[in-house]
């Protein structure tokens, strides 16, 4: 086709110098990403191509991309990566041989380091010596409800108190980032759940006995344990742990420490376990009640 324009060009003035010029294939191409995997680029990391004495250097866009024209033969392509990501692999290579005309693609797989860091707050107060997870991040709060998630990725993340169990969701950026913010999570109302409580009779507890560590009576021990025998009759019965509406912050804390026994000596699945607010319970007081989940409408 080239030369074939060339040569009706030639009628009509076209040099066939510049036909030459045209039908000479282009320098090689080196080109390639640096970033997450099917994840955000590493903007601005600096990208070194060596070909003997012959130095490039260039950074990357906000896509994490980056390219180079190059001689022919082959060249060492590194990477220098901004500040918050890190790699798992080499950030170095030799590409080539490349001839005129090539395309060359060489991708450096990075990671961004997102840290959030803040306090756990149950109805405005702290949550203290609560285990989190978000993904495969894991924490636990200190005395004061303070924690740091590390290795965290992008998006809208949940966080999962493992006691009692509740959600929290942060919206985290793409790239590195190291967040600090307090992240609430909120407790639900027993009527939202759609739980029937089972005509069995429950439990109650003051509050306050779970949190000074008041050791447990003969007859709370054996009313846990029955109820534990329970829920394992049936896959939809759930063990609500149900706390006053005006004492979510205290419930949680106790819902906790009730958590622990009924997952340990108790050996009731952590999955069969809920907790929330209701009028159900009596002030000061943690309420457990055997209930069934409902069908789906």
């Amino acid at each position: 086709m080239l030369a074939r324009w060339c040569s009706l060009g030639q009628t009509e003035g076209v040099s066939l110098l510049l036909c030459l010029l045209l039908a000479v294939p282009t320098d090689a191409i080196v080109e390639g990403r640096v970033g997450e995997p099917g994840g955000s680029g590493a903007a601005f990391a600096q990208v070194r191509l060596a070909q003997g004495e012959r130095l490039q250097v260039v950074r990357t866009g906000a896509d994490g991309k980056f390219r180079f024209r190059v001689f022919a033969g082959t060249a060492a392509l590194s990477v220098t990566l901004p500040q918050g990501w890190t790699a798992r692999e080499p950030l170095s290579r030799t590409v080539g041989p490349a001839w005129r005309g090539d395309v060359i693609h060489a991708d450096f797989a990075a990671v961004p380091r997102r840290v959030l860091r803040g306090r756990l707050l149950v109805a405005g107060v702290p949550l203290p010596d609560a285990e989190l997870s978000a993904g495969a991040a894991l924490a636990t709060t200190d005395r004061r409800g303070v924690f740091a998630l590390e290795s965290l990725p992008a998006g809208t993340l949940e966080i999962r108190v493992r006691a009692p169990p509740l959600i929290a969701r942060v919206d985290l950026p793409a790239g590195a980032a190291e967040l600090s913010r307090d992240v609430g999570v909120e407790v639900p109302h027993f009527a939202s759940l759609r739980l029937t409580p089972v005509p069995q009779a429950g439990d109650a507890r003051p509050i306050a006995d779970w949190l000074s560590g008041k050791p447990l009576s003969g007859g709370e021990i054996s009313r846990l344990e029955r109820l534990a025998a329970l829920v394992g009759l049936d896959p939809a019965f759930r063990l609500a742990m149900v706390a006053p509406p005006g004492d979510a912050a205290r419930g949680a804390q106790a819902a906790a420490r009730l958590q622990h026994y009924l997952t340990g000596p108790a050996l009731v699945p952590r999955e069969r376990l809920v907790f929330a607010i209701g009028e159900l319970a009596r002030p000061r007081t943690l309420q457990l009640l055997l209930t069934r989940a409902q069908e789906p409408r």
